[in-house]
């Protein structure tokens, strides 16, 4: 099979596509035909050689969201036949409950090889059906992005009509976050330094909108725009924790997932949290019944992800390329076969 691996030093001139033998199939794996993958700015940074994690081995297959069909299975699989068309958890241990390192210690790739391969074997428990309304492009784009969305505010936030949600940017993320707080009727305020993007959210439902280049003070805005009050909620993408601690409510709280708009010199002092209750949670991508109850909440509300381009397998490179531009509106995707 042809697959990308990203070789050591990591970098973009190491990140290269190669010939190598299929995956084997143990006794409760699934061999899946990969058919699309989707990035996330994870990727992009690994790719770059950004950070890594303990005891990483080079050269490992990169991406963790990928969708497929199943072409065999092991002899003691119970829960899917070839044929089946699903999509594989960002955390292969990770299949249901509460967080746990342990379920967390394996991510695609990064510390365990992903998906951006012509084919791939996981545990069956990893590995989710994906509903017919879905193309492979649109089911690839659920795993990381969405699910990540999908803990913070339906699993933790529990989010409702009177709530008002900050969004940062409009990536995978925050795209994913607006439909889900649109289904669960909740109010948004979205940034972005684009009009255009601001526009495009704003048919996605948004309800408030903050051009952070015009703006800069954002936390501000969002204050003004909330009468006061501040927010309840905030997904904080951005790494800029302290603009989020400023917007928000008393007794809100902050799910914290990435830096993509990288290092801000306020990050490293923050102070001490107002005494108002505020909380600060952490959200690490989600587990595999997530992911499901995702799909099947977007397929019964005739929801689909937004997909900013797509490109071909030979041209990953590019894809990253674009990720690394912030050109993107919500998702890229890379079809494999």
């Amino acid at each position: 099979m042809k697959a990308y691996k990203l070789h050591g030093p990591k970098s973009l001139a190491n990140f290269t596509l190669g010939d190598y033998n299929e995956p084997a199939v143990r006794d409760q794996e699934v061999k899946i035909q990969v058919k699309a993958v989707s990035l996330n700015y994870r990727d992009w940074a690994l790719a770059n050689g950004w950070f890594g994690y303990p005891g990483e081995q080079l050269p490992f297959i990169p991406f963790s969201d990928g969708a497929g069909v199943v072409v065999e299975v092991g002899r003691s699989v119970t829960k899917f036949r070839a044929g089946d068309r699903v999509a594989v958890n960002f955390f292969p241990d990770w299949h249901d409950g509460a967080f746990s390192g342990e379920k967390t210690a394996r991510s695609l790739g990064g510390s365990t090889d992903g998906v951006l391969a012509e084919y791939v074997s996981f545990p069956e428990q990893a590995v989710a059906k994906v509903p017919d309304s879905f193309s492979f492009e649109e089911a690839a784009a659920f795993p990381c992005a969405g699910v990540t969305a999908w803990h913070a505010l339906v699993e933790q936030a529990r989010l409702k009509p009177t709530d008002t949600l900050l969004l940062q940017g409009t990536g995978g993320v925050s795209i994913f976050g607006l439909q889900i707080a649109r289904l669960l009727g909740a109010r948004t305020i979205i940034t972005s330094s684009s009009d255009e993007k601001l526009a495009r959210a704003r048919e996605l439902g948004a309800d408030l909108l903050i051009n952070y280049k015009q703006t800069p003070n954002w936390d501000e805005k969002a204050r003004e725009l909330t009468q006061g009050a501040g927010v309840t909620y905030v997904l904080e993408v951005a790494g800029q924790l302290a603009r989020s601690i400023r917007a928000l409510q008393a007794g809100g709280s902050i799910f914290q997932i990435g830096a993509v708009g990288g290092p801000h010199e306020e990050a490293p002092n923050l102070g001490m949290l107002p005494i108002n209750t505020q909380r600060l949670q952490g959200i690490y991508v989600g587990s595999t019944q997530m992911l499901t109850d995702l799909m099947q909440a977007f397929d019964r509300n005739g929801l689909r992800p937004v997909i900013s381009q797509t490109f071909a397998f030979e041209q990953a490179k590019e894809a990253l390329a674009y990720m690394g531009s912030g050109s993107h509106f919500g998702k890229i995707v890379v079809r494999v076969g």
